[in-house]
């Protein structure tokens, strides 16, 4: 069974060119390595392991690349990383982006790397449209991170008061590393009942968007839009002029909420996983 879907997953994701030049990819990573750090990293030239032991995410537990030129020795140097991330007793993956150089992922296919899980890089000009137009009977906040990650929690099916799971307690970890600004977003119902949430991050010009969640009770009332909405005019006020987002390329409602608020396919990036 698990050979099969091995092979389903390898067919269905295939590489495939950029709609942005690769200096714009490069930026976006850049923005990638800001907004989300990793516990341990180790550098070599333009390849970047991205280690965190126990964490889930594999954003933060993956081979990444920053020079579609960087491909000297590529064969020698993914079984370096590959025993690197054996010795931290974490699964290997590469994140493949149209920065992978051209000796790497010929590598990659010739030991029968299964291609998996298409996310999309999707990216707008900010503009504003005015005040955000919150849903009658809903507040929204902007709180700090801590509380942040609580009421995400509790957006995501958690107890109110309970302690945070190990995967929230690692993504908490993580956020607290960063050293750009993050924007905590929250809507709440009359009863002070958090209903959905949002989290920003501001990096010079450009606007990261991530954790978009909405609870199952308190769905297509608009609460992701306004949020949008605020995220967005947030960011202008803080000299973002370019906003950025990540959905996994399976997950239509939301690819067609951002496509509703001109949200437009930079590229595409996929894991590969030794097979």
């Amino acid at each position: 069974m698990w050979q099969s879907m091995v092979t389903t997953e390898a067919e269905r994701v295939q590489p495939r060119e950029p709609n942005c030049d690769l200096e714009t990819v490069l930026k976006l990573e850049r923005a990638n390595l800001n907004c989300f750090p990793s516990l341990m990293a180790h550098h070599d030239g333009s390849w970047i392991s991205r280690l965190s032991p126990g964490g889930s995410a594999r954003r933060i537990n993956s081979l990444n690349f920053y020079d579609a030129e960087g491909g000297d020795e590529a064969e020698r140097r993914l079984n370096l990383v590959r025993a690197r991330f054996r010795r931290h007793d974490t699964v290997f993956h590469v994140r493949w982006t149209p920065l992978v150089p051209t000796g790497v992922d010929q590598v990659l296919t010739s030991q029968n790397y299964a291609r998996i899980d298409e996310t999309l890089v999707l990216t707008r000009a900010i503009w504003v449209l005015g005040d955000t137009e919150v849903p009658k009977g809903y507040k929204l906040y902007e709180v700090p991170l801590d509380e942040w990650i609580y009421k995400f929690a509790q957006i995501s099916g958690a107890k109110q008061g309970g302690s945070l799971s190990v995967g929230l307690q690692t993504l908490l970890e993580a956020l607290s590393r960063v050293t750009v600004e993050l924007l905590g977003l929250v809507l709440e119902n009359e009863e002070n009942t958090p209903a959905a949430a949002l989290l920003g991050v501001v990096d010079g010009d450009l606007l990261g968007i991530f954790d978009v969640v909405t609870s199952e009770q308190h769905r297509r009332q608009g609460l992701a839009y306004a949020l949008m909405c605020e995220v967005q005019r947030l960011g202008a006020v803080r000299g973002a002029d370019t906003a950025w987002l990540q959905v996994v390329a399976d997950n239509v409602a939301a690819v067609e909420l951002y496509d509703s608020l001109g949200y437009r396919e930079a590229y595409a990036y996929h894991y590969c996983k030794d097979a």
